[in-house]
């Protein structure tokens, strides 16, 4: 067995990785797929795919989320027949070995809700649920009418401050993570993102990635502006945008708590595809 970490994925991992991906789904009866198009963690030095192998077979891996270093997602697929042989552990082990100089607080796993292997492991680990969120993907439908009382522009690296801004407002993140992830995104080519302008100021914000999929996120309304449908106005703008890469899924994720945006969602043409829980596990206790 050979366990390998990596800052940079090559071609031949990236296929090892979807073939494994393909025989996890077809041996569990649910659609698995991991992000490992771009490095965003904040630390860009350290590795974040690991890999373990037997011979030339991949038989388990890892991929890390790090934007801050507030907590580490962690995804992972095993191949069915090296399941309960110690695998995850691991990799896990190799993980946290990694990034332990940052003292992250705690360790968010990400599980399909319908992986009872998943579910066990969180389970042994003492991690508690947080939430749910849902993947959703766009059936095609054709919602392309403008909202003219908005202006949607794309954006470069010279608006990063105010991208910060509106995800600093509308999520409740910090000014510093928010412009850490943004500077981060902006400078990667397949990232497309987009301010919302009303009256000539910036009221909200949209981004997507191209890559397998087109992955739409970040969307959000300023709160005070929330409720006057422009929401929906930016939606079907980034629905337009995004419709210009033929040939490619659009997809979001949303948590199952904003039943606003679901809502919207599912009047826009999106269809619920899978749901996936998240568990916390404390690693370190930061001091105040």
């Amino acid at each position: 067995m050979k366990t390998t970490c990596h800052v940079n994925i090559d071609e031949y991992t990236n296929r090892d990785i979807k073939g494994l991906e393909e025989i996890v789904k077809n041996h569990d009866h649910f659609h698995s797929e991991m992000y490992i198009s771009d490095n965003l963690n904040f630390d860009k030095s350290l590795p974040w795919v690991f890999t373990k192998y037997e011979g030339k077979r991949l038989v388990g891996v890892m991929c890390l989320f790090v934007p801050t270093n507030k907590e580490i997602e962690l995804m992972a697929i095993t191949h069915p027949d090296f399941r309960r042989k110690g695998s995850f552990n691991e990799l896990e082990e190799m993980v946290l070995k990694t990034w332990r100089q940052h003292c992250i607080p705690s360790l968010l796993y990400v599980v399909n809700a319908q992986s009872s292997a998943g579910n066990a492991v969180v389970s042994k680990k003492g991690a508690s649920y947080q939430f749910t969120e849902y993947k959703m993907e766009w059936n095609g439908r054709q919602v392309f009418s403008k909202d003219k009382r908005l202006a949607i522009h794309p954006v470069d690296k010279s608006k990063t401050n105010i991208l910060a801004e509106i995800q600093e407002r509308s999520f409740g993140l910090s000014f510093a993570d928010s412009m850490s992830f943004i500077n981060t995104s902006i400078e990667k080519d397949n990232h497309h993102h987009f301010l919302c302008y009303l009256n000539g100021s910036p009221i909200g914000m949209g981004a997507f990635v191209v890559g397998r999929s087109i992955s739409i996120y970040g969307v959000c309304i300023l709160p005070e502006f929330r409720g006057e449908g422009y929401g929906k106005g930016l939606m079907e703008h980034l629905l337009k945008e995004a419709s210009t890469f033929k040939g490619k899924h659009i997809t979001l994720e949303v948590n199952s708590s904003n039943h606003r945006a679901y809502e919207l969602y599912r009047k826009l043409g999106f269809i619920e595809v899978s749901a996936t829980g998240y568990y916390r596990r404390k690693l370190f206790t930061k001091p105040v």
